[in-house]
């Protein structure tokens, strides 16, 4: 069982267009309307991959049902608390053109303190009947940066691993509570560690460096050029196959379930940076916001390589 939390969710609203200029009215070719979020993503890979996971977090007015709903009709089972508010929607141009996408992030409704409470005590039972928790995504208004941390403790008392996927002060404050799993981009290991990570040998430095601040686990993920993984002494890279990607929206999302999923399931560390792979390219050919199929991931699981590289 793959527990996530989705404390900021989001619907997320894909326009395709065959370009777009500003200042002028366009017509929509096609639009798609997904539920989302970072945690919510990865329970639906977990789902596709055949593993059981509850989805649970925040929801908010008539958008939170829109989640609600989708998740129902996907089979992903969930326990969401009702706040006051509106859900986030996000918004995505996807100019066919230029196969180039344009994101619009809501902030989310404000969240008070016994919300935040009522969502602890219905998720503290389940710490103790899953494998993994995975925390991930940005926070909504009004909630402290240290969320994060305090969730961590309480996993770790309960003797259950974390996979932690965020940014910023959350980010931060969570390592010092020390997760298991840690995925950031790119991007969000430069802000974590206060420089520039321009070439292989600076994403693996940075790597250990994060992995020394008590983190078991750091999978660095870099896109087409796939991820760095530091386990210990132990670093490897993982070359996902060359595929057209239509979208990096819920790829990085993915790669966490897919590393989860084969973890939890008794897999090397290897096998899961394989899985977790294929499952983001898998989720990077499909334009706006949609995730990758099951079929998709069996396919290009064969053509993933992962290398040690110490």
């Amino acid at each position: 069982m793959i527990v996530t939390l989705t404390l900021n969710p989001a619907v997320d609203r894909t326009l395709f267009l065959k370009d777009v200029t500003l200042g002028e009215i366009h017509r929509v070719r096609e639009s798609q309307l997904d539920p989302a979020g970072k945690g919510i993503n990865v329970s639906r890979m977990v789902d596709r991959l055949g593993m059981a996971t509850i989805a649970f977090g925040l929801l908010a007015g008539e958008t939170g049902e829109i989640i609600a709903r989708a998740l129902q009709d996907e089979g992903v089972q969930s326990s969401f608390l009702r706040v006051s508010g509106q859900t986030r929607l996000n918004v995505t141009i996807f100019e066919e053109a230029t196969a180039r996408g344009t994101s619009f992030f809501d902030t989310g409704p404000s969240v008070d303190a016994e919300s935040l409470k009522a969502l602890e005590a219905e998720l503290l039972p389940w710490l103790h009947a899953c494998k993994f928790l995975v925390l991930a995504g940005s926070l909504p208004q009004s909630v402290p940066d240290r969320i994060y941390a305090d969730f961590i403790a309480m996993a770790n008392a309960a003797g259950t691993r974390v996979a932690l996927d965020a940014a910023g002060e959350p980010l931060a404050l969570g390592i010092r509570a020390h997760p298991f799993l840690l995925k950031p981009n790119i991007a969000e290991a430069e802000l974590l560690l206060g420089r520039p990570l321009r070439d292989q040998a600076a994403v693996v430095s940075g790597a250990q460096e994060i992995a020394a601040m008590g983190v078991e686990i750091v999978v660095v993920s870099r896109g087409a050029q796939g991820a760095i993984c530091v386990q210990g002494n132990h670093v490897w890279q993982a070359i996902p196959p060359s595929v057209k990607r239509q979208s990096t929206i819920g790829s990085g999302d993915s790669m966490v379930a897919g590393l989860v999923v084969a973890l939890a399931g008794g897999q090397s560390l290897e096998d899961a940076l394989r899985l977790g792979t294929a499952a983001g390219a898998a989720t990077a050919i499909f334009p706006g916001t949609s995730l990758g199929s099951a079929t998709d991931v069996a396919r290009l699981l064969p053509l993933v390589k992962v290398e040690r590289l110490s």
